[in-house]
C-alpha cells in the first residue's frame, strides 16, 4: 500500500509541471506534427471563456470510475472472492476501466456500473474455483 501511495504523489509532482504549463507558444507543437506552415497547423489557445466552458468536465469521469470500483468490488464478492488483495485488484481495475466510461447520465451511470459488476464476479467466480 505504500508503495502505490508513493507512486502516486511521485507520478502527481512529475506530471504538475507540464499541467501548469502556460505557453502559447506552438513552435512545440510545429516540431511534434512536423508542420513547417503555421497556418496548416490550425491549432488556436482557448479563450478565457471557452476554458470556464469546460471547467468541471472531469467530474463525469471521476463518477464513471467510482462506479466502476464499486460495480467491480460488488461483483467480486457476489462472485465468491474471499482474497484482499483479490478484492484490491479488481476494484482498481474496475475503477481505471470506469475512467474510460464517464457517467453522462442514468443509463451510462448502469453500463459502467453493470460492466464493472460482470468483469468482477466472472473473475472472481474464475480464481476461486480455478478455472484460471
Amino acid at each position: 500500500m505504500k508503495k502505490i501511495i508513493f507512486a502516486t504523489i511521485l507520478s502527481g509532482t512529475i506530471a504538475a509541471p507540464a499541467m501548469a504549463a502556460t505557453n502559447t507558444d506552438l513552435s512545440d507543437a510545429r516540431s511534434i506534427f512536423n508542420v513547417q506552415d503555421q497556418q496548416a497547423l490550425q491549432l488556436e489557445v482557448l479563450s478565457s471563456e471557452e476554458m470556464k466552458e469546460t471547467e468541471g468536465a472531469w467530474f463525469t469521469y471521476a463518477l464513471g470510475g467510482l462506479a466502476g470500483m464499486y460495480g467491480s468490488g460488488y461483483g467480486y464478492l457476489a462472485g465468491g472472492g474471499n482474497s484482499p488483495y483479490g478484492f484490491l485488484g479488481t476494484v482498481a481495475a474496475g475503477g481505471a476501466a470506469g475512467l474510460w466510461s464517464p457517467i453522462s447520465g442514468v443509463r451510462s451511470a448502469v453500463m459502467t456500473f453493470g460492466g464493472a459488476f460482470t468483469g468482477g464476479a466472472v473473475s472472481s467466480y474464475g480464481s476461486s474455483y480455478g478455472v484460471w
